[in-house]
């Protein structure tokens, strides 16, 4: 009898759950996630140590080898729409032309770019001959002052927004609801939150140079009038009208300018002329200037990168 009861147990027991499987009592759905392993995601493909080969110029301290994006280490250099942003460009450009650029990458990144050292097949430091043509500044936040001695001595002076940018100080603005901090760096200027949008502000040269003319433009309308005046009265009949008299003829400064369909830097570009361009403005808005298109049409231009005829 007790050999008859171990054999009974024996046939109603349950066979073990194999390796890797739980029990499941019959009749039930298994889980999907019990039927398929998690797929676990690919790592984050982390670019080589080096990269070398023909790279594209971005602006002065941004470049594209093999499709990334790589920045300068240890320098800042003006962007393409400040004062100096063009001609850092291109001299970059003319450093790398027909070079191999071997970029030695760092572990921290910049916005979506990579960061490193870039070096010409002769040894040379792109970011080195930047700041010796005083193109680019050594930014010592990220450098540790390594490029500051190859600064000329106007280096700063002369790339003065890249400097207050290094400086943590806000940009300058004018518009009157943003509150003057108590203390100023640099000339006075009303400051703006890091964040706000961008304004541009001519340089002093330009500036004079266009009240002058504003200024002369005014004197000749109102010694016009003087001269109609006293003719008129001397043989009592009205003078004939004489137009106003045009602005005068303007030069392109900028290597590329753009033209946009309306007065402002968010307007559409429709066209763009080169540098010594001669323009003459019809219209004046602010510190755009219209001049007429080829289809008639009036585009808009900035007066900061325009100046006298032959200048």
């Amino acid at each position: 009898m007790g050999l008859f009861r171990i054999l009974m147990r024996a046939m109603s027991a349950r066979p073990p759950p194999r390796r890797g499987t739980s029990w499941q009592a019959p009749g039930r759905p298994i889980p999907r996630e019990m039927r398929f392993p998690a797929a676990r995601p690919d790592p984050p493909k982390q670019p080589d140590s080096t990269i070398s080969g023909r790279c594209h110029v971005i602006d002065g301290d941004t470049i594209v080898i093999n499709r990334i994006h790589i920045r300068l280490a240890g320098i800042d250099a003006p962007e393409l729409d400040h004062p100096w942003g063009q001609k850092s460009k291109w001299a970059l450009v003319a450093l790398c032309r027909g070079q191999a650029v071997t970029a030695r990458i760092k572990p921290e990144m910049s916005y979506d770019r990579v960061v490193a050292q870039c070096f010409l097949p002769d040894g040379r430091d792109l970011a080195a001959e930047l700041v010796k043509a005083g193109l680019a500044l050594d930014w010592p936040k990220f450098s540790g002052g390594k490029y500051r001695s190859l600064e000329p001595p106007d280096a700063r002076k002369k790339l003065w927004r890249a400097n207050i940018r290094q400086s943590g100080v806000m940009w300058p603005a004018d518009s009157d609801d943003v509150p003057v901090p108590a203390t100023n760096v640099g000339p006075a200027y009303r400051w703006r939150r890091a964040d706000a949008p961008e304004v541009k502000h001519p340089q002093p040269r330009r500036l004079g140079l266009r009240i002058g003319w504003l200024a002369f433009s005014v004197a000749l309308l109102l010694v016009g009038c003087n001269v109609i005046g006293r003719d008129t009265e001397r043989t009592g009949r009205t003078a004939p009208r004489t137009p106003a008299p045009a602005l005068a003829s303007l030069s392109v400064t900028a290597h590329v300018l753009n033209v946009r369909r309306e007065p402002g830097a968010s307007s559409s570009v429709i066209a763009q002329i080169g540098m010594g361009t001669t323009v003459v403005p019809k219209r004046v808005s602010g510190p755009w200037y219209g001049i007429e298109m080829a289809d008639g049409s009036t585009g808009w231009v900035h007066g900061d990168f325009l100046g006298p005829a032959g200048e």
